[in-house]
């Protein structure tokens, strides 16, 4: 696996930061709206609405409570849209660019998603059952809280879904930034419950420290404090499991446990931009 290749940037300049006033938002209230705009979908200059890298330009799309099942939803960028009490039941968006959608109390089972660019999208509360996520990028997305995770459709080109790090029995080396840019190097045993949700980071259930330098490699270390709880400390030589316990979840990424990235550099990044 490659864990050099990180989408970080895609977390620290998202657009999904910007604010967008209600009036720069398209409010798409009826399937005839919808039909008018994915007429220009074979334009050229997609019409009124524009391209974006060769798609419809439909982002900051509000759509609420419009029967889409089984709708051709390919070939569009709906990048910030958000999608409420809409029936999506087989919806084909294969090929479009989903990134931070807001998915609230709709109908998504057989969703394609098939080669989409979908981070940061939010699946809270919605059920995934048969989603079909081959060949998407899910980025960043949260599953927190969502139903049937599981049961999601997979393959070997979908990327963020599968967890990074051995998902059980086997040794590994990760890595954490502590106060002052301390880097932490620390071995998760074998028998170490370990997760990771849709990004670099992931939780685990118990380490041993074995090496604390600065960001830049150049001093040493025989301890190390945490950023978040100001009363744990990173001891070379010492194990040591969370003092809030571990949370089994995947998909709960903000919980207790001791988190991790798997690359060095990511860890050096993420604290330092």
């Amino acid at each position: 696996m490659n864990f050099t290749s990180s989408e970080i940037d895609f977390v620290k300049d998202n657009e999904a930061y910007v604010p967008v006033a209600d009036s720069e938002k398209r409010h798409i209230e009826s399937i005839g709206e919808l039909d008018r705009l994915l007429a220009f979908r074979d334009d050229p200059d997609g019409g009124e609405a524009g391209r974006i890298d060769g798609r419809l330009n439909m982002k900051h799309s509000v759509m609420k409570g419009l029967d889409l099942s089984g709708r051709d939803m390919t070939g569009l960028d709906l990048s910030r849209s958000t999608f409420e009490s809409c029936d999506l039941r087989g919806a084909d968006f294969s090929g479009s660019k989903m990134d931070n959608i807001a998915f609230y109390d709709n109908k998504l089972t057989g969703m394609k998603l098939r080669g989409c660019l979908a981070r940061g999208c939010s699946f809270r509360f919605q059920d995934m059952t048969d989603i079909d996520l081959r060949g998407a990028n899910i980025y960043s997305s949260v599953l927190e809280d969502a139903i049937n995770q599981d049961k999601v459709i997979t393959d070997d080109d979908t990327k963020w879904y599968r967890m990074r790090c051995p998902e059980e029995g086997e040794a590994f080396i990760a890595w954490k930034c502590c106060t002052d840019l301390r880097v932490v190097m620390m071995l998760v045993p074998r028998d170490a419950k370990r997760c990771m949700a849709t990004m670099e980071t992931g939780r685990v259930s118990k380490v041993k420290v074995l090496k604390i330098t600065s960001i830049d490699e150049t001093e040493n270390y025989t301890w190390a404090q945490s950023t978040v709880d100001p009363d744990f400390y990173y001891e070379v030589g010492k194990w040591l499991e969370p003092a809030n316990g571990f949370q089994e979840d995947r998909w709960k990424d903000s919980s207790p446990g001791i988190h991790f990235f798997l690359d060095r550099q990511q860890c050096v990044d993420y604290q330092s931009k």
